[in-house]
């Protein structure tokens, strides 16, 4: 058992956090829905954040570090399609 969560819900945990970046990076490539995106993305950083300050066998621990990095990456791009989409309303003369 690592910490309180035993391998299967590592497992599990993994499963959630893969398929809720399936969903941001659809929504990031479709550019919608970006302020819920970039509200997901801040929660998975968060929980990636707390599973790698935890002690896990090394292939979890090298996975969990993978994901963070795509977190961040796109985390930063919805940063940018919202700030362009704000910009692209003020040019249009849409109150923001």
């Amino acid at each position: 058992m690592v910490g309180s969560l035993n391998d299967q819900e590592l497992e599990k945990t993994l499963k959630e956090i893969e398929e809720n970046l399936r969903f941001c990076e659809e929504n990031l490539r479709r550019e919608i829905r970006l302020d819920l995106t970039r509200h997901m993305l801040e929660e998975l950083m968060k929980n990636i954040d707390n599973l790698r300050a935890r002690r896990l066998p090394k292939d979890l621990h090298e996975k969990f570090e993978e994901l963070a990095l795509k977190i961040k990456i796109l985390y930063h791009r919805a940063e940018i399609l919202s700030s362009l989409q704000e910009e692209s309303r003020y040019y249009r003369g849409w109150q923001v």
